[in-house]
């Protein structure tokens, strides 16, 4: 018996509801709810099955102080050589990123506050994509003796060349586990909508129908296909430094703006009133406490805000340190995108099965941080030489 575990990333529930997929083929057939969050966030609690105040990562960025260069300060503090710094910053970025480069990340960041964050060392071509401490599905196949082999696929894989490769390593593998991005880029790039990705849902489809095929040929195959979550529509934008315009950021508050959150800290109690005045008729809403804790992201500290903004389903923060424009000369560049709260109907995720170890029903839905629990069982299963 072999395993093989597909990662969708932003495969949406919505999907499977607009268009047949692989009818007949799946033991059963789940929604997935998400958490709050981005891949980021959500990838590292379905490869553990352990929260973000467990895994210690909710967003990519987060507040860590350290003193301002020599350098820095002085490009800061001059009118004239600021502003196109920062924009040289961006192209740099742009440049660094698509070859992949760590600390090209930082870029993004305007200088003054740079020094102010710092970024979880993220690469979703390895398994898991950032250390953590707690055990990951790789952990628990290596205490139990199982060869596990991870494929990451690039978003222009070549199908015939991934199942050439599985037809020469199936013997030498217990669990094959393979990160598709595709529907996330291009969804992003498209738009929500099922025509919008229909090619590389077919592919996935195609995929996994072939792969299942190639191990039935030795042995039996369980298989689960999962996501971390859907894709929304991006239905309008909201300029949040514009809204907070009379109060001076870095002085009176900082702010990390990602696409759909915002986060805070204060100066003092004051300026978070008046915070909250400026955007009390903003399409978005502060998490409470209480909020925080049920989405698990009640961290002890402040690393990732004194204060949390959440965006409306379909709402978009622009400009943002993810999609700079600071200069309001661009309109947001994505035609979908996902960050929203897990009630959000379009936030939700896929879980399928095919196989016999789990007999009983998968739950309905999944919550993310089950995956983890359903592919162990499997694993101890496979160990055990059956059920």
């Amino acid at each position: 018996m072999k395993l093989i575990l597909y990662f969708a990333d932003a495969f949406g529930w919505q999907y499977t509801e607009e268009a047949p997929f692989m009818e007949g083929f799946w033991s059963q057939r789940r929604p997935l709810q998400t958490i709050l969050g981005y891949s980021s966030t959500i990838i590292p609690c379905l490869l553990s099955g352990s929260l973000p105040r467990d895994t210690g990562v909710w967003t990519e960025y987060y507040r860590a102080d350290r003193p301002q260069s020599t350098l820095a300060k002085v490009i800061v503090t001059s009118k004239v050589l600021l502003t196109p710094t920062n924009l040289a910053r961006l192209i740099v970025f742009r440049f660094a990123r698509l070859r992949g480069l760590p600390a090209a990340h930082r870029l993004r960041i305007p200088l003054q506050f740079a020094h102010l964050f710092a970024r979880h060392d993220m690469d979703y071509r390895k398994f898991p994509p950032v250390a953590l401490p707690v055990p990951t599905l790789k952990d628990v196949a290596s205490g139990l003796g199982l060869r596990f082999n991870f494929r990451y696929l690039g978003h222009q894989f070549d199908l015939e060349q991934e199942l050439r490769l599985l037809k020469e390593q199936v013997r030498d593998s217990d669990v094959f586990f393979y990160y598709d991005a595709s529907i996330d880029l291009y969804g992003h790039h498209r738009g929500a909508s099922v025509e919008s990705v229909s090619s590389e849902i077919s592919r996935v489809a195609a995929f996994l129908t072939q792969a299942t095929a190639i191990v039935e040929e030795h042995e039996d195959a369980e298989v689960l296909l999962f996501s971390d979550h859907g894709m929304t529509d991006v239905s309008s934008t909201y300029d949040l430094l514009r809204a907070l315009k009379g109060l001076t950021i870095g002085t009176d508050y900082l702010t990390f703006i990602d696409s759909t959150f915002a986060r805070f800290w204060y100066s003092a109690p004051g300026v978070k009133v008046a915070v909250h005045e400026k955007l009390a008729a903003a399409p978005a809403s502060f998490l409470t406490r209480e909020e925080q804790s049920r989405y698990g992201i009640d961290f002890p500290d402040t690393r990732y805000g004194e204060d949390i903004l959440v965006a409306d389903e379909g709402v978009v923060f622009h400009p943002s340190y993810i999609a700079p424009s600071f200069f309001r000369t661009k309109g947001y560049p994505e035609k979908g995108t996902h960050g929203y709260r897990p009630e959000a109907p379009t936030t939700v995720g896929i879980c399928f099965y095919r196989g016999t170890v789990i007999d009983q029903e998968l739950a309905d839905p999944v919550p993310a941080t089950r995956v983890f629990g359903y592919a162990s069982a499997i694993m101890n299963a496979l160990a055990g030489g059956g059920k």
